[in-house]
C-alpha cells in the first residue's frame, strides 16, 4: 500500500513536469477516436443486424435480367412456398410537366412475403399496414418522389404509356434496406399494370425477381437456374453494406493515423519521464527501496494517468460518435440503436496497450539506474534497454491488428507509415543542412535559433517529421476533399451529357434525330448494342462454375453489351494491341475493357464465344482498352468492327445534354417514344455527391484527432528538451545574452522548425496528390504552389506558437541555475 501511496503522490507531482499532462492528453487522444468510430460501427452493424429478418422482405430472392422461368414458379407453390414475383426497372415519370427518374417496382399479390409494406396518406403522416398492393390504375409512391413531383392526394402521373392516380405514400418497404440501394425514389405498382406501360421492350432495363418465404428444406431443394442470383439474407443490401464498409476502411485508417502518432507521443513523453525518474530511483534504492517497490511505484503513477485518461477519452468519443452519426448516419434509413458498452471497452483496452507499449518499458527502464547516480550524475546504467523499441514494435502491431482485424491492411498502414517517415526524416535532413551556412550571415538570435536547429539535428528531424506527418495528414484530407474533387469536377464542362436513352429501336433511330432536330439540337451519336452471353473460352465451353471469383460468377451470369465502332472515342485508351480503324470492317475482332480483361484472365490472342440471339459469334481479342466511365459518355466492356455482328439483334443508346429549363422536352420524348427509357445523370449525381461529401465530412473530423494527436507529439518533443533548453538559457544569461536576444532566438528555432515542417507535408501532400490523381483517379493534377504556401505558413505559425507556448517560463531561467549544476 505504502507503494501505491507513493505512486499516487509521484503522479500529482508528474503534472508539473508537463510530460504527465502530454502523455494523458496523447492516450486521451487515442482512446476518444478509437471510441468514436467503434461505436458508431457498433450501431451500424447493430441496425443492419437486427433487420437481417426483414432486410429483404423473404427467405429468398432469386434474381436475373431475364425472365425467370415458369416451371421455377410452380416448383415454388408446389413445395408450399410463399412466392411473389417483383419486376424492377428505371423509368422516368410525369406530373404535368414536371418529370423525376423513379425506380419503379411492379409486384404480384402477396407482396412481401416476409415483413410489412407500411403506408399513410401523407408524407410522414400516421403509419398504418398496407392489406395488399396497389390496385390496377394506382401508384404508391414514397415521400421524395412526392416531394420531388408536387403529387397530392389522387394526383395523376404517366408512366410510359399508363396513367396511374396517387393511392398512398410509402413509408417502409422491408426489402428496402437504405438510401444506397436505390438512388431514385420509389414508385410501386401492381405487376398487372406494367404491360400497359409499353417499358417492357426486348432491350428493356427489367430485372426479374422472385421473392420466397418458406420452411428451409424446400428453398434448398428449387431448381434456380444457372443464370439466376440466389440472394440470402446475409446477402441483402449490398450496396449499403459495401458503402459503410468503404467508409469503415477510411474511418480506420484516421483511427490508425490518430493511434500511431499518439503512441509516438506517449513513448517520447514517457522516455522523457523515466530519464527524469532515474535520479529519484537512484535515491529510492540508496534508502533501502527493494525492487517490487519500485516497479509499483513507477507502473502506478502511469497506471493512474492511463485511467483517468481513458475516462476522459471514453467521454470525447462518445461525444464525437454522435457528431458522426449526425454526419453520415443518415445514410441509413432506419434509426440506429443505442451504443452498447463493448467499444468503450475496446477502446480503454486500446488505451492499456498504448500504455503498456509505449509508456511503461521507458519509465521502468528507468529502474536499472544504480545507487552511485546520487553521487554521479552519469553512469554506465543509464542507456535505454532494448525491451523498449521491441515493445514499441509489439504495441504498433498490436493496435494496428486490434483496429482493423486485417493483416494486409495493417502490413500496408505500417509500411506506408515507415515509408512516409523515412522520406519525412530524409527531406528534413536535407534542409536542415541547407539551412546550416546561414548561421554565419545573420544577427545573434538569428544565429542562436539556426545553431540549435543545426546543432540537434537528430532533435530536429524527429521534431519536423511529428509535425509533418500531422500536417500531412490534414493537408491530404483537404486536398482530397476540394482540389482532386475540383479537378474532376473540371473535366466535365459545360455540356456533358446528362441524359442516357436507352432502348431505341433500329426503325426509330431516324425519327429519334428528326425529333431533336425539330427542336434546335444537332444530331445525335446514338450505339448499336446487341446483348451476349459468354458460352466459350478459347474453344472451351465456361459457365460461372468455371472461375473460382465470386464477382466473376456473377459478371459471368448476365449478359454483356456489345456495340461496334471503327471510331475510339476520347475517353477510351487503348494500353496494349492495336485499335483497327477502317481495316478492322468484317473482322472477327474484340477489344475488352480492362474489367472483363482482369475478370476472365485475358490475353491477346484469346478467342471469346458468345451467344447473341439464336447462334454464336467466336471473337479474337485485338486490343485493350482502359474507359474513363466517369465521362458519363456510352461506352461499352465489349467493342466489335462494324459488320461482325448483325444490326437486327440491336438496340440503340446516346446521350445529350438538356439544359435545366427545357426539361419539358423528356414529356414530349416520353409521349412520341414511350418504350424508350430515359436516364436522368443529374439526379443521380446528386444524390452521389451528397453521400460523398457526407462520408468526407466525417473522415475530416475524425482527422481532427489525427492534428491533435500530431500536435501531441510536437509538444511531447518540445518538453522533452525542456532541461537541456533551461541549462542553455541559464548559461547564456550567464554570459550576459539579454533576455530578448534570447526570446528571439527561440522564437527564430521554432519558426524554422515549423517552416521545415510546413514544407515538408506540403511537398509530401503534393507527391501523394499527384500519385493519387495519376494513379487512382486518373485524372490530370499539376503543382499547386498555393499549397506549399499554406503548408509552410501553417506549420511556421503552429509550431512557433506551441514552442512559445510549452518554453516561455524556461526564458526566466537565472543564471545560478546552471552556475549551480541544478
Amino acid at each position: 500500500m505504502s507503494a501505491w501511496r507513493y505512486a499516487w503522490r509521484r503522479y500529482a507531482r508528474g503534472w508539473r513536469s508537463g510530460e504527465l499532462l502530454i502523455l494523458s492528453v496523447a492516450l486521451t487522444v487515442g482512446v476518444g477516436t478509437s471510441c468514436a468510430v467503434g461505436l458508431f460501427t457498433d450501431r451500424v452493424r447493430a441496425a443492419l443486424a437486427a433487420q437481417s429478418g426483414e432486410t429483404m422482405g423473404a427467405d429468398l430472392i432469386v434474381s436475373a435480367h431475364d425472365a425467370l422461368p415458369d416451371a421455377l414458379l410452380e416448383q415454388a407453390r408446389a413445395d408450399g412456398l410463399d412466392a411473389v414475383s417483383v419486376y424492377s426497372l428505371p423509368s422516368v415519370v410525369f406530373h404535368g410537366e414536371t418529370s423525376r427518374l423513379a425506380s419503379v417496382k411492379a409486384v404480384s399479390a402477396g407482396y412481401p412475403p416476409r415483413g410489412e409494406l407500411r403506408i399513410t396518406d401523407q408524407p410522414f403522416g400516421t403509419e398504418r399496414v398496407a392489406a395488399g398492393i396497389p390496385p390496377p390504375g394506382e401508384a404508391w409512391v414514397d415521400a421524395r418522389l412526392w416531394t420531388d413531383l408536387g403529387l397530392s392526394a389522387g394526383a395523376s402521373l404517366k408512366l410510359g404509356d399508363l396513367d396511374l392516380n396517387i393511392g398512398a405514400v410509402i413509408a417502409y418497404e422491408p426489402d428496402r434496406g437504405g438510401s444506397f440501394g436505390d438512388l431514385a425514389p420509389r414508385l410501386l405498382i401492381n405487376a398487372a399494370d406494367l404491360p400497359a406501360t409499353q417499358l417492357m421492350g426486348a432491350f428493356s432495363r427489367v430485372s426479374y425477381e422472385l421473392m420466397l418465404a418458406g420452411p428451409t428444406t424446400a428453398l434448398e431443394a428449387l431448381d434456380i437456374p444457372e443464370d439466376a442470383r440466389a440472394v440470402t439474407p446475409q446477402d441483402a443490401s449490398p450496396a449499403v453494406r459495401n458503402a459503410l464498409d468503404t467508409a469503415q476502411r477510411f474511418l480506420d485508417l484516421a483511427v490508425l493515423s490518430a493511434l500511431l502518432l499518439s503512441g509516438a507521443a506517449v513513448a517520447i513523453c514517457a522516455r522523457s519521464y523515466g530519464t527524469r525518474l532515474r535520479d529519484e530511483v537512484a535515491l529510492l534504492k540508496c534508502l533501502g527501496a527493494h525492487g517490487n517497490y519500485i516497479v509499483t511505484a513507477l507502473a502506478g503513477s502511469l497506471l493512474f494517468a492511463g485511467v483517468l485518461a481513458g475516462l476522459v477519452g471514453a467521454a470525447v468519443g462518445g461525444l464525437a460518435q454522435f457528431v458522426i452519426v449526425r454526419l453520415i448516419g443518415s445514410l441509413l434509413d432506419t434509426e440506429l440503436p443505442a451504443p452498447t458498452l463493448w467499444p468503450l471497452l475496446s477502446a480503454q483496452l486500446v488505451g492499456l496497450l498504448m500504455l503498456l507499449g509505449f509508456g511503461l518499458p521507458p519509465v521502468l527502464d528507468a529502474r536499472r539506474v544504480t545507487p552511485v547516480r546520487v553521487f554521479q550524475r552519469v553512469d554506465a546504467g543509464t542507456s535505454m534497454s532494448r525491451l523498449v523499441p521491441l515493445a514499441a514494435v509489439s504495441a504498433i502491431a498490436a493496435l494496428l491488428w486490434w483496429q482493423t482485424r486485417d493483416v494486409k491492411l495493417a502490413s500496408y498502414v505500417l509500411g506506408g507509415a515507415a515509408i512516409a517517415i523515412a522520406v519525412l526524416a530524409g527531406l528534413a535532413l536535407l534542409l536542415v543542412r541547407l539551412l546550416a551556412p546561414l548561421r554565419g550571415r545573420v544577427g545573434a538570435s538569428w544565429r542562436f535559433g539556426l545553431g540549435n536547429v543545426s546543432r540537434r539535428r537528430a532533435a530536429t528531424v524527429a521534431q519536423v517529421v511529428a509535425l509533418g506527418l500531422s500536417l500531412l495528414a490534414l493537408l491530404l484530407v483537404s486536398v482530397s476533399r476540394t482540389d482532386l474533387l475540383e479537378t474532376w469536377r473540371a473535366r466535365l464542362p459545360d455540356g456533358t451529357p446528362n441524359q442516357f436513352l436507352i432502348n431505341v429501336l433500329p426503325d426509330q433511330v431516324a425519327p429519334m434525330n428528326a425529333f431533336f432536330a425539330e427542336r434546335g439540337y444537332d444530331e445525335l451519336k446514338l450505339w448499336p448494342m446487341v446483348r451476349g452471353r459468354l458460352v466459350g473460352l478459347n474453344g472451351e465451353a465456361v459457365s460461372s462454375e468455371s472461375f473460382d471469383d465470386p464477382e466473376t460468377r456473377r459478371w459471368i451470369n448476365r449478359e454483356f453489351n456489345l456495340s461496334w465502332t471503327e471510331t475510339l472515342g476520347p475517353d477510351n485508351t487503348i494500353t496494349d494491341g492495336q485499335w483497327w480503324g477502317e481495316s478492322g470492317q468484317g473482322q472477327p475482332w474484340l477489344s475488352a475493357d480492362d474489367y472483363a480483361v482482369e475478370r476472365l484472365g485475358l490475353k491477346l490472342g484469346d478467342t471469346l464465344t458468345l451467344a447473341i440471339a439464336d447462334r454464336e459469334v467466336t471473337l479474337t481479342v485485338k486490343n485493350f482498352r482502359t474507359v474513363e466511365w466517369d465521362s458519363f459518355q456510352p461506352n461499352f466492356f465489349l467493342l466489335a468492327p462494324p459488320g461482325v455482328l448483325d444490326p437486327a439483334d440491336a438496340n440503340f443508346l446516346t446521350s445529350f445534354y438538356l439544359p435545366p429549363d427545357e426539361r419539358v422536352l423528356l414529356r414530349a420524348l416520353v409521349d412520341r417514344f414511350p418504350n424508350v427509357t430515359v436516364l436522368d445523370i443529374d439526379s443521380v449525381m446528386r444524390e452521389v455527391r451528397s453521400i460523398m461529401d457526407r462520408i468526407t465530412r466525417a473522415v475530416e473530423f475524425i482527422f481532427i484527432f489525427t492534428l491533435v494527436a500530431g500536435l501531441t507529439v510536437l509538444l511531447a518533443a518540445i518538453e522533452g528538451t525542456r532541461d537541456e533548453r533551461r541549462r542553455e538559457i541559464g548559461l547564456l544569461r550567464a554570459l550576459g545574452a539579454r533576455r530578448s536576444v534570447v526570446r528571439q532566438g527561440v522564437l527564430t528555432e521554432y519558426a524554422v522548425l515549423g517552416l521545415l515542417a510546413g514544407s515538408v507535408a506540403a511537398i509530401g501532400a503534393q507527391a501523394l496528390s499527384w500519385t493519387l490523381a495519376e494513379f487512382v483517379f486518373g485524372i490530370d493534377y499539376g503543382p499547386r504552389p498555393l499549397l506549399w504556401l499554406i503548408g509552410a505558413g501553417a506549420g511556421t505559425a503552429i509550431v512557433t506558437s506551441l514552442g512559445w507556448f510549452a518554453l516561455r517560463r524556461t526564458l526566466d531561467t537565472p543564471p545560478n541555475t546552471v552556475l549551480r549544476g541544478e
